[in-house]
């Protein structure tokens, strides 16, 4: 399982270093995966992801932050569902629009968890 929680890290810090690099290459792939119609689809990935994170976190370097992470994942995907698909439109499209400075500095935390997601899980 701890092999699971490093290649999520590494995803997670591959998105990352693409939203450092390459602010607007991140939006185009917002624009790309990103619609009202997968909201449920969002949710369901994160729940499954924290669910990982939780079941995993035992066997991790970090059982405390991993758990930690995975309770975050799993109250985020609740309050995907209860913010609703036009609430969460309204948001992903803000977000979009911010400058590639803000953007640089989000993904740079992107990177940062998913670097902490691999030595976690290695």
């Amino acid at each position: 399982m701890t092999l699971a929680v490093a290649v999520v890290g590494l995803l997670i810090a591959g998105v990352g270093l693409v939203g450092v690099v390459q602010p607007k290459r991140l939006i185009e792939w917002v624009d790309l995966f990103w619609s009202k119609d997968r909201l449920w689809f969002a949710a369901a990935l994160r729940l499954a992801l924290g669910a990982l994170l939780i079941y995993a976190a035992p066997e991790c370097r970090a059982p405390l932050a991993v758990r930690a992470l995975g309770v975050i994942t799993v109250v985020a995907a609740i309050g995907l569902l209860v913010l609703g698909p036009e609430r969460m439109d309204g948001f992903v499209r803000w977000w979009t629009k911010r400058p590639p400075t803000i953007l640089r500095v989000w993904s740079v935390l992107g990177v940062l968890l998913g670097a902490f997601l691999i030595y976690a899980g290695v």
